[in-house]
């Protein structure tokens, strides 16, 4: 029986892990793996009150605060969804190979993830995201240098398009130097050529990596 290979998909806020379906069942339908096969996990996050949202619950991986007509998280909740998921994805994968991805407040623990947990992933997939609390992030001295790719709208309104340089820029001062940023005109949220790049990217991603 061949090893699993894991992609594991966070969602926005307010939404659920069928929202990025599409992702996972585009990948999983394009390509094809000769000793591994998909093992998709797309999990919810917890319904919490958003104080961005006037205390109103709904689901979301941390709280967000409204700081001066701008957007800031609430460090000690990231923190703890943080630590969470390292126990939750090391007994998932144990030591098989996977793959991070999210979007916008997915995003954030998967780049967050990507870095942090003590056996990197294949690759990570940074879709309209940013980068929250970069001191809570202790930078990686193992060599990793797993394969990104970062997508953003250039229209966003919640995230500026700005925001993508800003995680290229951490991720390469964290020693990755494997890392392709593109935008696309959209406001938040997903194109469909920009799956079409992202399974393109992953493919020939998979294939260096010698699993696809």
């Amino acid at each position: 029986m061949t090893r699993p290979l894991h992609l594991i998909l966070f969602h926005g806020l307010g939404a659920d892990g069928d929202d990025l379906a599409p992702i996972s069942d585009l990948i999983t339908e394009r390509m094809a793996l000769t000793d591994h096969h998909w093992a998709v996990h797309r999990p919810d996050a917890p319904v919490s009150p958003v104080s961005l949202n006037g205390g109103m619950p709904m689901p979301s991986w941390f709280d967000l605060i409204a700081d001066n007509g701008s957007i800031d998280v609430d460090r000690d909740s990231l923190a703890g969804i943080t630590a969470d998921l390292q126990q939750e994805i090391a007994d998932q994968v144990g030591d098989d190979p996977y793959i991070l991805g999210g979007f916008s407040q997915g995003g954030v623990l998967a780049h967050r993830l990507m870095l942090s947990l003590p056996r990197p992933p294949l690759a990570a997939i940074l879709l309209s995201t940013w980068l929250p609390a970069p001191e809570q992030i202790a930078r990686p001295t193992d060599g990793r240098d797993p394969a990104v790719f970062i997508g953003h709208g250039e229209h966003d309104p919640l995230i500026p398009v700005r925001a993508a340089g800003m995680v290229n820029d951490f991720l390469k001062e964290c020693g990755l130097n494997n890392i392709t940023e593109r935008h696309y005109p959209v406001e938040h949220g997903i194109l469909p050529n920009e799956l079409e790049d992202i399974s393109t990217w992953l493919g020939e991603t998979l294939a260096r990596a010698g699993v696809a």
